[in-house]
């Protein structure tokens, strides 16, 4: 054989080079300190603490909320008018945010500052008065954000969706990853400043206490860490079991909620159409389990979007929702992959936006089953390829951007003790094969109990088990007609034997 004509042997896989390491130091009084040492003229910097909605109770619930709303108001130190100067005057970006797992702060500022913004994070999380004149100015402004929220499903539907799917309560009135994100206008009236600086007084203690940092040299910034934190105490015997009496593992139930829009008035904006929303999701592997990572494959496999794209780079115009659902019924608005990771379990889906007509009532969970079918049977090489890809592309562009890196340090450290970085992550994303997005697919909408063989040698591993029966949780909203296909919903994924009970 000719040397020219010999078969060229393959390139090998490209190896993310390592990042630079991510460094973490643990105070005497249990605060973390994690940070990444990058060149630059800005520096991030944030605090995140290791609680959030999911540990509210029934007589606490909405304070996850209005802490974060209620961040830059008057401290110790500082009038609100004089904290408002101070960020101000530093010229950068400072955030507060909520979740149901963490309550964060975070900011971005020239490097010179950084002990600036450090004092005022201090204050903010340790000596905020919470005054009740400035609680009932927070209560007219977030009851103006909860009446705009209705009007955007794609905010508040998810909320129901973990409502309905995880409405079992746990003992002592909790109820864990079903509390919304948001206040309710009941609880906003009834919010006192005692009730929230006694959430704060249970969950802001050191050892819940992370804060991270994209810039900085890392003593530098611990030493600015125990200036100003050093001298709090651990958390008493008594508020360590008030935490771990508050702290209760998320149940699954699942279940069906039609919310039926006939009777609102039509949106101000004529230009705003009317639609149906409907989503449809699992109990899935939590954020521990090995199979995460298959699962967050088959999420950019499966994509989605609008049913309107001027296509471009990373748009995901050859996901299978946009070729297979959008690019095949015109009339579907929008369908898009659900996909939410806890500690302890997670929801996976579609959801869907049709126009309120019987017919695409009647079709579009057909539709949606079809999808979640096909996930268990058929992933091809090409598409399985390009979904990597896709996620490593994902992954890697935003971990660009510092307050995104910050967030990713700051969530992981203060969740799990450490920090996977983007290189392991690409190392394990690559290891994935068809047959284990297959394996994932049937353990979520099939409720096969298969334990994940996958091992990365993560010592934070733990296996996932299901905490409810496999059932599927269905959130409808829109005009809903007399003997509407979607009331029988339950009756369609019996049919095409979604759900464990169903497939069983």
């Amino acid at each position: 054989m000719s040397l020219f004509s010999r078969k060229k042997p393959s390139p090998p896989a490209p190896i993310l080079p390592p990042g630079v390491p991510t460094v973490i130091t643990t105070l005497k009084n249990g605060i973390k300190v994690a940070s990444v040492e990058t060149p630059g003229h800005f520096v991030s910097f944030g605090a995140y603490i290791n609680t959030g909605t999911r540990n509210e109770t029934i007589a606490n619930s909405g304070c996850s909320h209005i802490l974060d709303r209620m961040t830059f108001k008057s401290t110790r130190d500082f009038t609100t008018e004089q904290l408002v100067q101070q960020l101000e005057a530093l010229g950068g970006n400072i955030s507060a945010h909520s979740s149901r797992d963490t309550i964060m702060y975070q900011s971005s500022v020239f490097r010179p500052d950084l002990p600036k913004v450090v004092n005022i994070v201090s204050q903010i999380l340790r000596h905020a008065k919470i005054l009740p004149e400035e609680l009932e100015d927070t209560r007219i402004t977030t009851m103006y954000e909860l009446e705009d929220l209705q009007m955007r499903p794609e905010m508040i539907l998810p909320e129901h969706l973990h409502r309905v799917a995880f409405q079992h309560p746990a003992q002592d009135n909790t109820h864990t990853l079903g509390n919304s994100l948001f206040c309710s206008p009941e609880q906003l009236n009834s919010l006192t400043p005692e009730a929230i600086r006694n959430y704060k007084s249970t969950w802001y203690t050191p050892e819940r206490i992370t804060f991270a940092g994209v810039g900085m040299e890392h003593q530098a910034l611990v030493e600015l860490i125990e200036q100003h934190f050093g001298d709090m105490s651990p958390a008493s015997p008594e508020t360590l079991a008030l935490q771990n009496s508050l702290i209760r593992p998320a149940v699954y139930s699942g279940g069906i909620e039609i919310l039926d829009t006939s009777s609102n008035p039509p949106p101000p904006n004529p230009d705003i159409p009317v639609l149906t929303n409907v989503y449809v999701a699992f109990e899935a592997p939590s954020l521990y389990d090995p199979d995460v990572y298959p699962l967050a494959i088959l999420a950019s496999l499966m994509g989605g979007g609008g049913s309107f794209s001027a296509g471009g780079p990373g748009k995901g115009m050859y996901t299978r929702l946009y070729t297979q659902v959008l690019n095949r019924y015109h009339w579907v608005e929008n369908c898009n992959t659900v996909n939410y990771s806890y500690a302890d379990t997670g929801l996976f889906g579609i959801a869907a936006a049709v126009p309120p007509f019987v017919e695409a009532h009647r079709a579009i969970l057909p539709i949606i089953c079809d999808q979640m079918v096909r996930m268990t049977m058929d992933i091809g090489r090409e598409e399985l390829s390009r979904a990597k890809n896709q996620l490593k592309s994902n992954l890697l562009m935003n971990l660009e951007m510092r307050m995104v890196e910050l967030e990713d340090i700051g969530k992981q450290v203060v969740l799990q003790g450490k920090r996977v970085d983007a290189s392991e992550m690409c190392r394990r994303i690559d290891s994935i094969q068809a047959a284990d997005i297959k394996r994932v697919a049937r353990r979520v909408v099939l409720g096969e109990d298969i334990r994940s063989p996958l091992d990365f040698g993560d010592d934070n591993t733990r296996h996932w088990t299901r905490t409810g029966q496999g059932q599927p949780t269905v959130v409808v909203q829109g005009p809903i007609f007399d003997n509407d296909p979607l009331h029988k919903a339950s009756e369609t994924l019996r049919d095409w034997q979604l759900g464990r009970s169903q497939a069983a």
